[in-house]
């Protein structure tokens, strides 16, 4: 399947500012989850001081990262995907699977997006047992997550439904122009 640059159509233009806060919510959340036992590393090792809680706090970067990041894998098609058996297919057997997965995963993603909810109201007074993070912050980087990657699906959907690719790239992923060609300078011969 082939991948359109995400400003190609008006639903893609009208997301991209949702879809850049969580680019760049997950890419702060991997940097700090890089950061954090580096530091802690050096803390515990040259100042002989660690941090306390810096294992909770990586913990909740991990999770935060993978529900975060997920939108984004699910709207550039980097998931896991059976897309070389299916090119095989005749061409309404395709439409008919686009369509199909578009809508299974809009009712998994929101499923998921509920029970994150659903966990977050049954959870507003419990907290981890270090730092006091509270539990919904977890359980909101999940509903965030899930929320966003189902209306991800349901933009598929409407490009499933109009024939259009149904996975984007943002402008800095493009690969090169063909005639791109880096130019060296060259070696001087030195006598």
């Amino acid at each position: 399947m082939a991948a359109t640059d995400g400003r190609a159509y008006a639903i893609d233009r009208m997301i991209e500012p949702v879809r850049w806060v969580f680019r760049l919510s997950s890419l702060f959340v991997l940097i700090a989850l890089i950061s954090l036992p580096f530091i802690q590393v050096i803390m515990r090792e040259v100042f002989s001081s660690p941090i306390v809680g810096a294992e909770e706090l990586t913990r909740f970067m991990l999770i935060s990262s993978v529900f975060l990041a997920f939108p984004y894998v699910v709207s550039s098609g980097a998931s896991i995907r059976m897309e070389e058996i299916v090119a095989f297919l005749p061409r309404r057997v395709i439409t008919g699977i686009r369509f199909a997965g578009s809508v299974i995963a809009i009712l998994a993603f929101a499923i998921l997006a509920f029970a994150s909810l659903t966990a977050i109201s049954r959870n507003l007074g419990n907290a981890t047992p270090t730092l006091g993070i509270p539990y919904w912050i977890f359980f909101g980087a999940a509903f965030c997550g899930f929320t966003m990657t189902c209306l991800e699906c349901l933009i598929q959907l409407a490009k499933a439904l109009h024939n259009r690719p149904l996975y984007i790239t943002f402008r800095q992923e493009q690969e090169p122009p063909q005639d791109f060609d880096i130019v060296l300078e060259p070696q001087r011969k030195e006598d």
